[in-house]
């Protein structure tokens, strides 16, 4: 009995020495196992595959009266769809090319039986007959009559709708498909009536050589070829097109590139590469929700096209990525498309009754000073649009070498800064601030320092931007406020603790919770708690930080505005934010002695506090001559004015008898306080950790 991993194999043969070689070059194959049966005539092979099947036939060109292609013929007609292999002596091409159009699956050399070479044989004859069976079923299934002819005009594939539809058209008595190849052929028309039907056929010629001959039924007018071509473009432009926009996606850009560097590569000419995205994307998307940023990707789209000519190709890569082919470009027009580029984009838009404003930067490479090929000028193109991000003021830059080291040191202090939290290397240090009257100690703000066992002391103008992007600043800013709540919730008197948040967080949805929460783990009353934001903070986004600020101050916790002068923030805008303090920036504040160009003086800065319906403050500077104006004014204003002076030589004895305290009293200090000797200025400090 035969196995059912056993592939049975007919040889049709009169030759002994070929059946012996085929049968001893089976045996030696390894990996499969080959039942070998054996007949020496074509009728005899008939009347084995009456009765058996197998999975292959190999059989020899010379069966006495016929040959193994007439065989092979007579096979197909019968409708024996088992793979052949001929096995032939002959080196003329004819023989073979004949037994592939008589329906063969392979043919051999006798020369070349070798077991590697006629297991790999049978194996191609099975699967080129699992191809022919799936294309006949294809064809079995599909509404339009196919024919394949070959070189000398006789059908070598045809499914049964074309015969329907050809004796439909010219009778019952043509049903040899030779003659009704004929008759299509030497139609007059295109379109031929089939009974009650419309049959239009087409002829293709093939590359070698065949002719593909179809007839179609376009009573509708509709044909299943073309249909078929409409699909297949329609498929083609939804592959190469960006669903939400409307633009070509990455795989049309790529393509496109590619062909715009062969050609300025063939010519000599130059391209520009444009990467650009939108600066506060990922904000407008949770402050506003994703359908705000669909929209707003929609109507860049749209935007675009007001602005790009025949010489602009344009594509949105994914997320708020997109790029852009300018040809043949010198600076007069980079300049210019470039300007109408941050300018258009720039603008804001409406959404759901709101503004959305986004921002945009723009980076630039060109073929070929910057990269010749399309990976190279891509990401240089975008090494560009980072370097335009992070220099303030600057929407766009043309890419330079130097701008690959900068990104790698400014991703190098991300993973620095990232371990930095996990290794408790951020600390808390406390400025007193002073009534400018009195000289009274006022409060203390709460400043974040980070010192790095590689880098040493780093600004925090060198990481707090990078930890904004990096998606770290909410947490370094949750933690900042909780620290300094604990540490002031055990000092002795009730001096308040300024702490700084970041623009993000003072947008971010939850951060009215995440205060109270820290209120109430910490039991620091509200009223010492003040957090300090930034001016620019309150323009980024101007009605989400007023609903979190109105929310803030209603716990009871003071709002100071940070820096006032460094943005665009107005007076009337200044007042209609919940504050309790605002402070000038150090330009400002510039003592009049050291005061350059048309910057206000310090008693111009002062003279901005009685117009403020909040405490004002300014930084002091060095000089004594700086306290003598805020110190007069303070005690003419009705408002309460305190004084920040990083230059006192007094000791801060407060949060030194809080740390004590907490030992006498043998309460568990954290052990996050620093037990080190500080400077003057320094009251206190805290590491930052996961554990802290």
């Amino acid at each position: 009995m035969i196995e059912s991993n056993t592939l049975r194999i007919l040889v049709v043969d009169d030759d002994d020495d070929d059946l012996y070689l085929i049968n001893d070059a089976l045996a030696e194959v390894k990996d499969t196992r080959y039942a070998v049966e054996a007949v020496t005539s074509a009728l005899a092979a008939m009347s084995k595959l009456v009765a058996n099947t197998y999975d292959t036939i190999i059989c020899d060109y010379r069966l006495g009266a016929v040959t193994g292609v007439d065989f092979i013929r007579n096979l197909r007609a019968a409708g024996v769809e088992t793979p052949v292999i001929l096995l032939t002596g002959l080196a003329a091409h004819t023989v073979d090319r004949a037994a592939l159009e008589a329906g063969a699956s392979d043919f051999l050399p006798k020369g070349s039986l070798s077991p590697v070479v006629l297991d790999r044989s049978i194996r191609y004859a099975m699967a080129h007959a699992d191809r022919q069976r799936l294309l006949q079923a294809v064809l079995r299934s599909t509404t339009s009559g196919i024919a394949v002819l070959n070189g000398e005009g006789r059908i070598t594939l045809w499914n049964p709708r074309f015969l329907e539809f050809a004796q439909s058209a010219f009778g019952e008595e043509s049903d040899r498909l030779d003659q009704i190849v004929a008759l299509v052929q030497n139609a007059v028309s295109k379109d031929i009536i089939a009974g009650d039907r419309v049959v239009e056929w087409h002829r293709t010629a093939l590359p070698d050589g065949d002719t593909v001959l179809a007839l179609h039924d376009v009573t509708a007018r509709v044909s299943e070829l073309k249909e078929r071509e409409r699909a297949e473009q329609r498929i083609r432009k939804i592959a190469m097109t960006d669903a939400l926009t409307g633009l070509p996606n990455r795989m049309a850009f790529n393509d496109r590139l590619d062909r715009s560097i062969a050609d300025a590569a063939s010519n000599g000419s130059r391209i520009a590469v444009l990467s650009f995205d939108f600066d506060r994307f990922k904000e407008v998307n949770d402050l506003f929700g994703h359908a705000a940023g669909d929209e707003l990707l929609r109507s860049t789209s749209e935007r675009l096209g007001r602005i790009l000519s025949s010489r602009e190709y344009v594509a949105r890569l994914g997320g708020d990525e997109f790029v852009m082919i300018h040809d043949f470009p010198d600076s007069e027009s980079i300049q210019a498309l470039s300007d109408r580029l941050v300018n258009e984009l720039s603008r804001p838009i409406e959404w759901d009754g709101r503004v959305v404003e986004a921002g945009v930067s723009v980076g630039i490479s060109y073929f070929p000073e910057h990269g010749q090929e399309r990976d190279t000028l891509l990401a240089n193109a975008d090494l560009a649009m980072y370097r335009a991000k992070c220099d303030t003021g600057r929407s766009v830059c043309i890419f330079d070498a130097s701008m690959d080291q900068f990104v790698r040191e400014r991703r190098k202090i991300a993973l620095d800064l990232r371990r930095a939290i996990q290794d408790n290397e951020l600390s808390l240090y406390f400025q007193p601030q002073y009534a400018a009257g009195d000289g009274g100690l006022a409060g203390f703000e709460a400043l974040l320092r980070w010192k790095s066992r590689t880098r040493g002391f780093v600004s925090p103008a060198d990481f707090i931007l990078i930890a904004e992007e990096n998606g770290m600043i909410n947490e370094i800013d949750e933690w900042v406020i909780r620290q300094a709540c604990q540490i002031a919730a055990k000092w002795e008197s009730n001096a308040k603790v300024a702490v700084n948040i970041s623009a993000k967080a003072i947008c971010h949805a939850g951060v009215t919770d995440t205060v109270r929460n820290i209120i109430l783990e910490t039991g620091l009353s509200p009223s010492r708690l003040e957090l300090e934001v930034t001016e620019t903070a309150l323009i980024h986004d101007l009605n989400r930080a007023l609903h979190n600020l109105r929310q803030i101050k209603a716990l009871g916790i003071s709002i100071a505005m940070d820096d006032f002068g460094t943005g665009y923030s107005s007076l009337s805008l200044l007042n209609s934010f919940p504050l309790t303090g605002s402070r000038s920036t150090s330009l400002l504040s510039r003592p009049s002695g050291r005061r350059r160009g048309p910057r206000p003086s310090s008693a111009q800065s002062w003279a901005l506090a009685p117009h403020c319906k909040c405490r004002y403050w300014s930084k002091a500077s060095k000089r004594a001559t700086s306290l003598t104006s805020p110190r007069r004014r303070a005690a003419t204003s009705s408002r309460d004015t305190i004084l920040e002076d990083r230059f006192r030589k007094r000791r801060h004895t407060l949060l030194r008898a809080a740390e004590r305290r907490g030992t006498a009293t043998g309460s568990k200090a954290p052990r996050t306080v620093s037990s080190r000797p500080l400077p003057n200025w320094r009251a206190s400090s805290v590491r930052c950790g996961t554990n802290a």
